[in-house]
C-alpha cells in the first residue's frame, strides 16, 4: 500500500509489521522489533487530548492517526553491543508510558541546538516531537516532514510520517528526493548544511577530448560557410 497519512494506512502498516515480526529471527540485528512484537491499542479521543494537553500543542492529523491506531509496542527491543551486552529500550514510544522520555528527547535536542522553545517560539521556529527513537515530527511545517535528530546532528529522513514508517518499520529504504523542504533553523537544506555532503557534477574521462573535438568540427562548419 502506497505511504499516506490515513487511518486505512496505518492500519495496513500495523498488520504487515506484526506479521513481519511473528516471523523474525531472534538475532536478527537489522530487525525493527522485538520478535512476535505486537502494537498496543490506539488512543481513544479523550486520551488523545490528555496527551495533547500533556504535550502543550494540538497533533497534526497524521499523528493524530498514527495513535489512533497504535500506541507504542507491548515490549522492548533487546540492544547488544559490540562486547556483547545486553540491554531493553521502548524505541516506538507510547502514552502514557514514555511521556517523560518523550519530553527528555526533545528538552535534549534543544539543548544541544542552544535554543530554548520560548526563543523558538518566537523566532516562528517549528515544535518537535519524537515518534520514535530520535524520528522527530516538525509539528508546524507544512506536511510536517521528519526530521533525524541526534542533538545538533539533524537530516531529513522523510518527507511525512507515513513514509518513515516504511523505512523504519516496512521493507523501503531512504532514498535522496527533488524539491526536499527547508525546515527553518532546524534543517536549512542538505546543501546549506555543511555535514551533508554537496553533489558535484560527474564529468566522464572524454569530456575534454570530446570539448575539443566539438571546436573543431564548429571551426570546419564555419570555414565551409
Amino acid at each position: 500500500m502506497k505511504p499516506n497519512n490515513s487511518l486505512a494506512f496505518f492500519e495496513h502498516l500495523k498488520a504487515e509489521t506484526e506479521a513481519t515480526w511473528a516471523k523474525v529471527a531472534p538475532d536478527d540485528p537489522f530487525a525493527s522489533a522485538a520478535p512476535g512484537s505486537k502494537w498496543l491499542p490506539g488512543l481513544s479521543e479523550e486520551e488523545l487530548q490528555a496527551f495533547e494537553k500533556e504535550m502543550g500543542f494540538s497533533f497534526p492529523e497524521p499523528l493524530r492517526n498514527f495513535y489512533r491506531t497504535m500506541n507504542g509496542l507491548d515490549r522492548p527491543y533487546i540492544n547488544t553491543d559490540e562486547d556483547g551486552n545486553t540491554w531493553e529500550s521502548y524505541r516506538i514510544y507510547s502514552y502514557p508510558r514514555d511521556i517523560d522520555r518523550i519530553h527528555s528527547k526533545i528538552e535534549w535536542i534543544y539543548d544541544s541546538c542552544r535554543i530554548t522553545p520560548a526563543i523558538a517560539k518566537a523566532r516562528g521556529i517549528s515544535r518537535i516531537f519524537p515518534v520514535w527513537s530520535h524520528r522527530f515530527m516538525m509539528i508546524d511545517e507544512p506536511g510536517h516532514p521528519m526530521l533525524s535528530m541526534h542533538g545538533n546532528d539533524i537530516v531529513l529522513y522523510a518527507f511525512t510520517l507515513a513514509e518513515i514508517c516504511k523505512i523504519d518499520l516496512g521493507s523501503t529504504h531512504g532514498l535522496r528526493r527533488h524539491g526536499e523542504p527547508n525546515v527553518r533553523f532546524w534543517y536549512p537544506g542538505w546543501r546549506k548544511n555543511p555535514k551533508m555532503p554537496k553533489r558535484r557534477r560527474r564529468i566522464g574521462v572524454m569530456t575534454k577530448w570530446l570539448r575539443v573535438m566539438k571546436k573543431k568540427v564548429l571551426l570546419q562548419h564555419r570555414a565551409m560557410g
